[in-house]
């Protein structure tokens, strides 16, 4: 029921920022993306762990401050964990995170970006549960991983017949998302997406 309403808050928040962009009630000198993309994350300080593959979708506001420089926010879902030694099944945390950053744009043709990006970490599935019970399993998961976490990202990206966005992010994790303070454990992961801007 928690991942639906989840969902659901996500869908209405892109459905309004859409209805902003054509109307101008939330946005009145901007422009959208939408993307959709791969995900290669780990978790640093995770012992005997290694990368795994995820999805990656995401909304985003570009509010124009110049002809080539954006303030760049919006809402992104992203699966991100890590494989552990030992275990068929990966680490997973459902990530719905906020980014805000700086946008740069040359001729149409080349962009960068770099910002930071507040994470959650709500729900997601916890590898060493031996109980296959899910509600046992969220409540598992949070009380081992914090609620949030933030991020720094810096990217690229090239853009084709002006509307279709090709890009490459790096998000490095900057706080530790688990509530044992013997731990240190930080997400990061590298996104690759194809999008299509409202220009």
């Amino acid at each position: 029921m928690k991942k639906l309403l989840l969902i659901l808050t996500f869908t209405l928040f892109i459905s309004y920022q859409s209805y902003a962009q054509f109307y101008g009630y939330f946005c009145y000198d901007c422009y959208t993306s939408i993307e959709v993309g791969g995900i290669s994350s780990n978790i640093s300080g995770l012992e005997n762990s290694s990368a795994k593959t995820g999805f990656y979708i995401g909304f985003f506001v570009y509010n124009e401050i110049s002809d080539s420089f954006s303030l760049r926010y919006g809402t992104t879902y992203n699966n991100i964990g890590a494989k552990i030694d030992g275990y068929e099944e990966p680490l997973v945390i459902h990530s719905i995170n906020f980014p805000l950053g700086l946008h740069y744009i040359k001729d149409y043709k080349y962009q960068a970006f770099v910002g930071g990006e507040l994470g959650t970490n709500y729900f997601g599935k916890y590898p060493l549960s031996n109980n296959s019970d899910p509600f046992y399993d969220t409540f598992e998961f949070s009380e081992n991983f914090t609620s949030f976490d933030a991020s720094i990202y810096f990217g690229v990206g090239y853009i084709i017949a002006e509307v279709i966005d090709i890009n490459l992010k790096y998000n490095l994790g900057v706080t530790n998302i688990s509530k044992n303070l013997e731990e240190d454990l930080k997400k990061n992961w590298l996104t690759l997406s194809v999008g299509y801007s409202f220009r």
